[in-house]
């Protein structure tokens, strides 16, 4: 009975045609996987909260026991926007993308073997990126109808987890990635790219790829616990579809990430985490090449031009407090470095993703000894950028002028789970 329960959770999830539709925070990735980590401004890499905390850091599937988590956020990113002033051919002007909200579920379940082992399964949206802009961003240039991307990515994980000693916990999660991309009203860039028919406008495309995490986590003392994990680039299948458009003939890979972080318990409520999070945008070809090899290349040419950002150091900062036998509340802050320089916001404003900013509050409220509830809500703050449009010597037609990229954005999440 309890099996046929877990399958028919998970048909539900997967019945909600898992719309991981695309977000930013540190870059494009999400700050934090998990609803109580994310209260805590994404920290808890050394911690064992919740059947995401084996996402974050796969030791620490361990000890979460026998667990079944659903989650549902609604996310809000407002305004993402760009301004361009002082371009000669007539592109200059304020435009806010559409569409204001997207939904993003998760569905985990862990699973103990013995008491020195364990294993999970995750079902999580690892980030992505979209804009929708209503007015065609250059129509005098052969441009035809709204403008924007959107990119979403989905990690499906089955983790395993072992004690090596009293203190020491390894993990390892195999990870089949999916990610969707669709482009649309960039014809005005054809005469830029290696192959204009697979540049825009052509629907959705998916690309799939495996990858791998391993984690460890483990006790200094009663009261300090240390965790880290590493996550290699994961090689995607190419877009077809946009193979004019991303470096490398569509090839957008996932960037890889090396996390590390502390706990520590100050007092028998108190508990303080601390992560540090790099992710390596810049080993991404179409992600890190610089836009200004358009000079000398085409879009969707070996090695060609990407979106030119850098890679990312993030520090997580949160504070956990159990208020009452039933109430346990949340509070954090996440700071990230910026990926696009004002010497690359020509194509970022498809992708704007500047903000380095975030406060989150959460809670969770024990319904009984096996279910609880927990919620956060995470406030990221207006960042813009502001630097010389299409200052290469291919992209002269355009007109220059100065672009400011701008972004803000509000989630709140809900979650259910049930100890078995």
């Amino acid at each position: 009975m309890k099996y046929t329960k877990i399958a028919t959770a998970v048909v539900a999830v997967l019945g909600m045609g898992f719309s991981l539709q695309a977000y930013a925070t540190n870059g494009m990735n999400s700050e934090g996987t998990g609803v109580k980590s994310r209260g805590m401004g994404g920290a808890g890499l050394a911690m064992s909260e919740e059947v995401a905390s084996a996402v974050n850091n796969p030791a620490a599937v361990i000890d979460i026991g026998n667990r079944m988590d659903v989650a549902l956020g609604l996310f809000s990113p407002n305004p993402r926007s760009y301004n361009l002033t002082g371009n000669t051919s007539g592109l200059s002007g304020t435009q806010e993308s559409d569409k204001k909200i997207f939904a993003i579920p998760f569905f985990g379940m862990t699973f103990p073997i013995d008491p020195s082992s364990a294993w999970a399964l995750t079902i999580s949206a690892n980030g992505g990126m979209n804009t929708d802009y209503a007015t065609n961003f250059s129509p005098g240039f052969g441009g035809v109808g709204p403008t924007g991307i959107n990119l979403e990515q989905l990690f499906i994980a089955g983790t395993y987890g072992r004690k090596v000693s009293d203190s020491t916990t390894l993990g390892i999660s195999a990870i089949v990635a999916y990610q969707t991309f669709e482009a649309k009203g960039l014809q005005g860039f054809a005469s830029l790219s290696s192959d204009s028919a697979n540049l825009s406008n052509n629907g959705k495309d998916s690309s799939t790829g495996l990858g791998v995490k391993v984690g460890i986590q483990g006790k200094v003392s009663d009261t300090v616990s240390l965790g880290a994990s590493y996550q290699p680039k994961i090689n995607m299948k190419a877009f077809d579809k946009y193979k004019g458009l991303f470096a490398d003939h569509g090839d957008l890979d996932i960037a890889a990430t090396l996390a590390a972080g502390v706990a520590w318990k100050a007092s028998p409520q108190l508990t303080v985490a601390l992560d540090y999070l790099n992710i390596d945008y810049k080993g991404v070809t179409a992600i890190g090449n610089s836009t200004s090899l358009a000079n000398t290349m085409a879009f969707g040419s070996s090695n060609g031009p990407g979106f030119g950002w850098d890679s990312i150091n993030v520090f997580k900062l949160g504070f956990q407090y159990g208020y009452s036998d039933d109430w346990t509340l949340r509070a954090g802050w996440n700071h990230g470095d910026n990926p696009i320089k004002s010497s690359e916001v020509t194509v970022n404003f498809l992708a704007p993703g500047v903000i380095t900013d975030h406060l989150t509050l959460g809670g969770t409220y024990k319904m009984d000894k096996a279910s609880e509830l927990s919620f956060n809500f995470v406030r990221s703050f207006s960042h813009s950028v502001t630097g010389a449009f299409a200052p290469y010597s291919n992209l002269g037609a355009f007109g220059g002028g100065t672009m400011t990229l701008e972004m803000s954005q509000n989630y709140v999440e809900m979650g259910y789970a049930k100890k078995f």
